[in-house]
């Protein structure tokens, strides 16, 4: 393979993640009214919208269709409300572990609700559209070029092949019959790349020497073995498009506008922690 790995991009864990799988920013559910009542047990009416939120805890619930899952989802929360009700009757209501429970609950959800609205706020169309031109002033207009390449082994089998493209052979044949790296099955295609970091450096170099319809007449030599590299097409790409990278700048946004609350609330906070050899003195 020709291709350097990309840098990857870290997501800041947590807090962010708390924000990115709320409610309001979740993946639009199948098009049904969320109050439609899908079975009603003891006078109760059990509606879509729970149905749905049941179906959206497991990802891969989510991918099934739903008429497949529909009767299974409504027995599940048919049953859970027998269970329910069925407490109730016993004073569960009031048992000291439910109260505990929900108010670890209300707390989680006080939280993801705020951090919400604090992220929404923060990531306004108006940041955004400033965060964009920022991207944009990074990302400046860069050249690109379409290539292709014949990999082989050894620098004798790579000058053997030029001379068949001088005599008049396809590149692409040639490829399909002769390379062997993985993009020989499409006639060595490697589609576009920029002139810095997607390629390794000889290559990248002895690609952008060339003219559109141009290949190279010494073998290039890199760590994978010896190409043979023909450029199909050159221009200049643009950066990517507001809607392209929303997600990816209202991520940022969330990432530096959390960091930034809690960074301030610890500075107003009176916090005391306990070290853990404190506690567990033989803690490793």
């Amino acid at each position: 393979m020709v291709r350097t790995a990309p840098r990857a991009l870290a997501l800041a864990a947590g807090l962010s993640l708390a924000v990115l799988a709320s409610p309001s920013l979740a993946p639009a559910q199948q098009q049904i009214d969320p109050d439609t009542v899908v079975a009603t047990v003891n006078g109760h009416d059990i509606t879509m919208a729970e149905l749905q939120a049941v179906r959206a805890r497991d990802p891969q619930l989510s991918q099934v269709p739903l008429a497949m899952l529909y009767d299974s989802l409504v027995n599940h929360l048919v049953e859970g409300r027998l269970i329910v009700d069925k407490a109730k009757t016993e004073g569960y209501a009031d048992h000291p572990d439910v109260a505990e429970r929900l108010n670890a609950v209300r707390d989680e959800i006080i939280r993801s609700v705020y951090l919400t609205n604090v992220v929404e706020e923060a990531a306004s169309e108006e940041a955004l559209q400033a965060r964009y031109e920022a991207y944009k002033a990074e990302n400046p207009p860069q050249e690109e070029v379409k290539a292709s390449h014949i990999l082989v082994d050894t620098e004798e089998e790579a000058r053997a092949l030029i001379g068949q493209l001088e005599d008049g052979a396809d590149f692409a044949e040639l490829a399909k019959a002769e390379s062997t790296g993985p993009s020989a099955p499409n006639g060595g295609d490697l589609g576009y790349f920029k002139r810095e970091g997607q390629m390794v450096e000889p290559f990248a170099k002895a690609a952008f020497d060339l003219e559109a319809g141009a290949y190279t007449t010494e073998p290039v030599k890199t760590q994978f073995g010896w190409h043979v590299i023909k450029v199909t097409d050159r221009r200049t790409a643009e950066p990517a498009s507001l809607d392209e990278v929303r997600n990816q700048l209202t991520t940022e946004i969330a990432q530096e506008t959390i960091a930034g609350l809690v960074e301030d609330l610890r500075g107003e906070a009176d916090i005391k922690t306990t070290p853990i050899e404190d506690i567990a003195p033989q803690a490793e």
